[in-house]
């Protein structure tokens, strides 16, 4: 795998969203996710709508208005028993000993029609927002609020859907609350939009474990053989090259694109 990412094109083309990926992935940890068949209760239940617009043209004011109706139909300003509830107005704000929220690329306008409908770049909002924070202390990357994305070297340039998120913690779950408000959803919408399920009631729900193991040194180490090998493979390989007048020279090419991938 260490030499696929090291000889595959894409690891050079900073356009490419392969590549763009990379910068997300912690690199101390390794991450699984396996699906559980048992009915253990879960520490936090996780809601999700995807919007879509045209083909990759997710990141449009209409479909951003239709979202921004999709969320306030769903979460609106909070739930009926809780404490501490969402205010449209300052939809990214901070509430201390909240055990439940939610992540949506609404919140690069704060929620609010008017500054959505005010903004006359919404791509260079979204880029100069990408290390704002969420009331639940997540960060607005493109990566979490998008699916589909295209990105130009680090900044987004389009997107197939806009993805909204609600992450439940609290001791009684919002599941109910959250299910009748997707099924009066699907009597209002317009019928310009399609929604699936038709009554906006999902067939099942799945229970995954994710676990988080911090890297040893052992697999330091390992990591570092396997790239020493494939850096003396492909050193060996390119000394053979006939036509290449400066070997030397297109390894540090080589290595300068690759620090700047990943810086």
């Amino acid at each position: 795998m260490v030499s696929v990412l090291l000889c595959y094109p894409a690891v050079f083309q900073t356009d490419s969203p392969a590549a763009t990926g990379l910068r997300n992935v912690p690199k101390h940890v390794w991450t699984s996710t396996t699906e559980v068949e048992d009915e253990r209760p879960a520490d936090v239940e996780v809601r999700q709508v995807w919007v879509h617009g045209d083909y990759m043209n997710a990141i449009d004011r209409r479909v951003l208005r239709e979202a921004l109706y999709i969320q306030q139909s769903l979460i609106g300003s909070g739930f009926d028993d809780l404490d501490q509830k969402g205010d449209e107005e300052e939809c990214i704000a901070t509430r201390p000993g909240q055990k439940w929220g939610f992540h949506s690329p609404l919140m690069y306008w704060n929620c609010s029609k008017e500054a959505l409908d005010q903004d006359n770049d919404l791509l260079a909002t979204i880029n100069s927002h990408v290390d704002a924070q969420s009331a639940l202390n997540l960060t607005l990357r493109p990566s979490t609020v998008f699916a589909g994305k295209s990105f130009a070297k680090t900044k987004l340039r389009s997107a197939d859907a806009l993805v909204i998120t609600m992450f439940d913690k609290t001791s009684f779950g919002l599941g109910e609350a959250w299910n009748s408000r997707s099924q009066r959803l699907a009597q209002t919408l317009s019928p310009e939009w399609s929604l699936f399920p038709d009554d906006g009631q999902p067939a099942k729900s799945h229970l995954y474990e994710f676990r988080f193991k911090p890297m040893t040194l052992s697999d330091d180490l390992f990591l570092a053989a396997s790239y020493l090998v494939t850096a003396g493979y492909v050193i060996m390989r390119m000394m053979q090259l006939r036509a290449m007048k400066s070997w030397f020279g297109l390894l540090v090419t080589i290595g300068a694109k690759v620090g700047e991938v990943f810086s």
